[in-house]
């Protein structure tokens, strides 16, 4: 998901928009903004599984138009998958997130979604 983030208003009239946008960490549930398709013997889309989406990144912008610095958090990963662990990515440090509430700020600028599996 990419949030709009700069703001343009003519050629020499360009700003940042620094509003919080309050995002679902989990449990994004994205059925009612969807339509509702027929199921189809080779359709790709199983209409069975909810429609239930899990954050595991954000990208950060910090700065202004044209020029900032950019950070990343992720959510850990083993071999079962995603864990509740976070870490903040910021050029070559990389560390914990003590407060997972932190990482919705006015700073995010795109959101990686992965779709629940149900089985």
């Amino acid at each position: 998901v990419h949030l709009k983030r700069f703001e343009y208003r003519g050629t020499f009239n360009r700003s940042k928009i620094g509003v919080l946008v309050d995002f679902p960490l989990d449990g994004l549930d994205l059925e009612s903004r969807t339509p509702q398709s027929s199921v189809v013997e080779d359709d790709y889309v199983d209409d069975r599984i909810p429609m239930m989406y899990d954050l595991f990144g954000v990208v950060n912008h910090y700065g202004r138009m044209g020029y900032g610095h950019y950070t990343a958090h992720a959510r850990r990963w083993d071999e079962t998958g995603a864990e509740q662990e976070w870490a903040e990515f910021d050029d070559e440090n990389v560390t914990d997130v003590a407060n997972a509430d932190s990482i919705v700020s006015p700073a995010a600028y795109v959101l990686f979604y992965k779709r629940r599996v149900f089985l």
